[in-house]
């Protein structure tokens, strides 16, 4: 069997604030030292960020972060741009750990023989580091996050994509994540069958009710969650 999970919410519980005006006075600090020239640091960011969007002309598009750091450290070489994007993340996260039960459930399928693929609505530029620190990479048989790619979920594209590029047969695959609209009805417009766990992140109106209407499988509870993962490897 194929598992391909969804990260944030569904493995890997995370808080992130980019509100507070701490730390936007920290990361102008950390750039500043960086590049000297910048006016409003913050108007910058978000300019540059809106800008990206705009010209985006595809539904369900997803920037790519990393190319507004380049552009914010004007020319500073790849290594500094990430230890940039590094330090933005860090003064940003307020909380980053693994739910409970995830190393085993991961541990479990793949001990079984079990391929399995993360494929997320993330940011490569934070996402890769944060997968290395709660030492989740060396589960992943392979890794697609939507800013590589371009667009992101509920995109059909996105799904077909980790498909064709690992060549993993959609009838013998599940995904599993936490957002109806863009885990559930996405891997089902791509043939895929799902499982749905309704966590803390999980939209607000998301209800294990609808997506069990669904999904394969739909609960608000992980130890279900993960048992029903477990059984479908056994099959």
């Amino acid at each position: 069997m194929v598992f391909i999970f969804d990260l944030y919410g569904t493995l890997v519980d995370i808080r992130t604030d980019e509100n507070g005006e701490r730390f936007w006075r920290a990361v102008e600090k950390y750039f500043r030292r960086i590049n000297p020239q910048f006016g409003d640091f913050r108007a910058e960011y978000l300019r540059l960020c809106a800008l990206a969007q705009r010209e985006a002309d595809a539904e369900n598009y997803e920037i790519n972060l990393l190319n507004v750091f380049k552009t914010l450290l004007n020319g500073a070489d790849e290594d500094e741009v990430l230890r940039a994007a590094a330090f933005f993340r860090k003064k940003s996260r307020k909380k980053l750990k693994k739910y409970r039960g995830t190393d085993k459930l991961l541990q479990t399928l793949k001990g079984g023989g079990n391929k399995v693929y993360l494929l997320s609505n993330a940011q490569s530029c934070f996402t890769v580091a944060e997968l290395e620190k709660l030492k989740l990479t060396k589960y992943f048989d392979g890794v697609l996050l939507s800013s590589d790619f371009g667009r992101k979920k509920p995109a059909k594209e996105f799904f077909e994509e980790i498909l064709l590029r690992y060549g993993i047969n959609r009838a013998e695959a599940v995904y599993a994540g936490n957002d109806f609209c863009a885990d559930i009805l996405g891997a089902k417009g791509a043939g895929l069958k799902t499982a749905y766990v309704k966590s803390n992140l999980s939209p607000a109106s998301d209800s294990v009710v609808t997506a069990g209407d669904c999904a394969d499988f739909a609960t608000d509870k992980f130890c279900e969650f993960y048992d029903y993962l477990i059984n479908e490897s056994k099959k």
